[in-house]
């Protein structure tokens, strides 16, 4: 499909051809018409004694300006509305106008040249891609020049036109040479505008690129950023996943094992205060117990295993903490209170998890590392999140420095995207906040 651009360029081409054959028809038909009637009314010898040359079988050069007329006529249209993409095709055609209009040209000794004009519009369109382009402009340039009546009745006598429009009357050259002018004059014109037609239509092309390009680039720019986000999303989410599944393991060696090693550690501990100072053998293997209990709170950091606590799997959420507290308390021995205002502790079950692990993991600071006697467990839920409180009557400690315990709190936290403090005061506390998207069994 041409575009409105070529629609406009090829309408001109078709009104400069028109009034060009028009033209080079008119001028034949008209010298043609005239010598007949010089010849009819026997006024030959005064015709001549006022012209310079005469042309040679007036019939038969109208016939082959008409003839020759026709043939450019076909092969445009042919050129124009086939869609013939072959350059060769294309500068032969150009090539056989041209040398058809050479002869008409000549023929009309030199009166009317503009037709060139047309041939030279014609390769500035469709030569415009063609390595040769240079070399057609200069030769389309050259042959108008060297075809102009003025210069050529320089060098060469020639009729002139002029001549024939005064054997007819006073009123009726007027007319003609009206006519004869506006024809030429037009033709100049229509190759003005078409000329003007490419030069804006290049224009808007280069437009349309410039924007295209620049649409492609801005195209480009956003694809190279989808590309990296991409990478490093992907890079990114293999290492979360890998860093992710470590560390998941490690907390729940950590959580589960640890949990239970410091309780037996703990009850092993209160069997020892029971016993006595005296060296006896039961002494001696409490003694040796308790100290293998704490060796393998340290050894299991090494193991490789992924356990998963069944408490959250068997209970809802705060009887699963109930069970956890009472648990700690008997093996412990330790007075633990659990506050929760709200009976139904029903969230997604990442979110579950979270809240029960930092309360154990707290738990078992305090027994391990703080030596608490009182731990208060605080659960309170509001609009959209959830607090929790762990307050132990400790040693607590004077810098505080995340341990392995403390770093998974934060972790579980930071990964619900949550708040977490920890502060030694009257003993050690954790205070976290973490939002709830709420489960889908919550009412």
């Amino acid at each position: 499909m041409k575009s409105i651009g070529s629609l406009k360029i090829n309408t001109i081409l078709e009104l400069m051809l028109t009034v060009a054959v028009a033209t080079m028809v008119l001028t034949s038909g008209f010298v043609w018409i005239i010598t007949e009637r010089i010849i009819d009314v026997h006024e030959a010898k005064l015709f001549l004694s006022g012209a310079m040359n005469i042309p040679g079988n007036t019939l038969y050069i109208f016939i082959f300006t008409v003839i020759s007329s026709i043939c450019i006529i076909v092969t445009f249209s042919i050129r124009s509305y086939s869609n013939i993409n072959d350059t060769g095709i294309i500068f032969l055609s150009i090539m056989i106008e041209f040398i058809l209009e050479l002869i008409c040209i000549t023929l009309l000794n030199f009166n009317y040249n503009g037709i060139l004009l047309w041939t030279f519009a014609n390769a500035l369109i469709y030569l415009k891609k063609n390595k040769y382009m240079p070399i057609v402009i200069v030769i389309a340039t050259v042959s108008y020049l060297c075809t102009t009546h003025e210069l050529v009745k320089l060098f060469v006598n020639i009729y002139d036109i002029s001549t024939y429009i005064k054997v007819c009357s006073v009123g009726l050259q007027t007319v003609i040479f009206f006519v004869y002018n506006v024809l030429n004059l037009m033709t100049v014109i229509c190759f003005v505008l078409c000329c003007i037609s490419i030069i804006v239509n290049k224009e808007e092309i280069i437009e349309k690129n410039l924007e295209l390009n620049k649409k492609l680039e801005t195209a480009n720019l956003d694809l190279q950023k989808a590309n990296v986000e991409l990478e490093k999303s992907l890079t990114d989410n293999a290492r979360l996943a890998e860093i992710r599944e470590r560390n998941r393991i490690a907390r729940e060696i950590h959580d589960t094992l640890g949990h239970t090693l410091t309780g037996l550690a703990a009850g092993i501990d209160a069997c020892i205060a029971l016993a006595g100072d005296e060296r006896t053998p039961l002494r001696n293997q409490l003694d040796l117990l308790s100290k293998v209990s704490r060796n393998s709170i340290k050894d299991i950091r090494m193991s490789v295993s992924s356990l998963r606590p069944d408490a959250p799997d068997r209970l809802n959420l705060k009887s699963a903490i109930e069970e956890l507290v009472e648990n700690t308390r008997r093996v412990a021995g330790v007075n633990i209170i659990f506050d929760c205002e709200d009976s139904n502790l029903k969230f997604d079950e990442d979110e579950e998890m979270a809240i029960y692990r930092i309360i154990q993991e707290s738990l078992t600071n305090a027994i391990r590392h703080g030596n608490a006697g009182n731990i208060e467990v605080a659960v309170k839920k509001n609009f959209g999140s959830i607090g929790l409180m762990i307050h132990d009557d400790g040693i607590g400690c004077e810098k505080i420095e995340a341990g392995f315990g403390l770093r998974h709190i934060r972790e579980r936290v930071n990964m619900l995207k949550g708040q977490v403090n920890f502060r030694s005061e009257n003993g050690f506390i954790v205070e976290a906040m973490i939002p709830i998207r709420w489960g889908e069994e919550y009412d």
